[in-house]
């Protein structure tokens, strides 16, 4: 599996405190079949707004220490971005950090409220040449009450990540039943850990995979915790999937 968001940078965020706490989380997600993961620390008003630079040097520092401590997991860099008016600019200037550097942005909405720009930095986005990947789409409560919300987004050209511990109802019962909905329709690209540790957010993604697979042929889990994962990080051109997964007609078992 290749995790496309994961919070395991020590002390940048609500993730791993320590050093110790983030190679705990590593060795937990070895165990689970996690081999590549994508650092996606918060971009947000919570926390300090670390730039892209200091995103990635930090990932290599932890690499470091997952190689000195013969962990077999391989890092990357990148930032889960709270959506903003702005956000292209902030790209430019170094402030936010894509997955591994590609034009794929983990974008992350409000929970609880649609921001009414949401469609135009979006559209901001994608003339950038960026293509955003939607962070838990399951979670937020304006596409469990609308998911025609989610196929208007989709067919601006997002993809979407599902967080696998929803499908065991660890955030709750209206996020696994919209988590089921959505990928029974075909409408979800990849699933990813989320994890933010072992006590508070563990990975969950043995039973949550298990749980997939009653809803997903081989292919089709194979498609959304490895093949598409893979192209993200490698840059490569997903515009068919996109397409593909816009159309009403594609909605349905993979």
């Amino acid at each position: 599996m290749i995790d496309t968001h994961l919070h395991i940078l020590p002390g940048v965020d609500d993730g791993p405190a320590t050093t110790e706490e983030s190679l705990a989380l590593a060795r937990a997600l070895v165990q689970e079949g996690v081999q590549v993961a994508v650092a996606t620390p918060h971009y947000n008003d919570e926390f300090p707004r670390r730039p892209a630079h200091e995103i990635c040097e930090r990932a290599q520092n932890l690499q470091q220490e997952l190689d000195r401590h013969a962990i077999p997991l391989r890092l990357l860099a990148g930032h889960e971005a709270l959506i903003k008016p702005g956000l292209v600019e902030d790209i430019q200037l170094g402030r936010v950090a894509t997955l591994n550097g590609s034009r794929y942005l983990l974008l992350e909405l409000w929970n609880n409220a649609w921001l009414p720009d949401t469609e135009r930095v979006i559209f901001e986005l994608r003339a950038f040449g960026v293509v955003p990947v939607l962070a838990h789409p399951e979670r937020y409560r304006a596409l469990q009450q609308d998911t025609h919300r989610l196929a208007a987004l989709l067919e601006q050209g997002v993809l979407t990540q599902l967080t696998a511990s929803s499908l065991v109802g660890m955030q709750g019962s209206s996020a696994r039943k919209c988590a089921e909905s959505f990928l029974k329709q075909g409408l979800i690209h990849c699933i990813a850990s989320d994890a933010h540790g072992l006590t508070r957010r563990p990975p969950a993604l043995r039973r949550s995979l298990q749980c997939a697979q009653r809803m997903l042929d081989q292919a089709g889990l194979q498609q959304v915790i490895e093949t598409t994962p893979a192209a993200i990080i490698q840059n490569h051109d997903l515009s068919a999937l996109q397409a593909a997964t816009s159309r009403p007609g594609m909605r349905g078992r993979r």
